[in-house]
C-alpha cells in the first residue's frame, strides 16, 4: 500500500501546488519566496489529501471481474 501512497501523493503533490502556484501568480504576488511557499503549502494539503484518497480505495477483496482466468497459470 506504500507505494499506492507515493504515486497519489506525487500527483496530489504536483497538482496542489500547481494550482497554488497559478493563483499566487494570477494574484500578482510573483517573486521567489512565494513560488517556494506554494511548493511548501502544497506538500502539506497534499499529505492528508493522499491518505484521504487511500482510505476510500477498497482494499478488502480484489474484484472477481478483473482476474485472470484460471486456465491461464497453468502450463500447457
Amino acid at each position: 500500500m506504500l507505494h499506492f501512497a507515493f504515486a497519489i501523493y506525487s500527483i496530489a503533490f504536483s497538482v496542489t501546488s500547481g494550482a497554488i502556484a497559478v493563483a499566487i501568480i494570477m494574484a500578482g504576488f510573483f517573486s521567489f519566496p512565494t513560488m517556494i511557499g506554494a511548493l511548501i503549502a502544497g506538500a502539506l494539503i497534499s499529505l492528508p489529501l493522499s491518505y484521504f484518497i487511500l482510505k476510500q480505495m477498497d482494499w478488502s477483496e480484489p474484484d472477481k471481474r478483473h482476474a485472470a482466468r484460471p486456465d491461464r497459470w497453468y502450463i500447457r
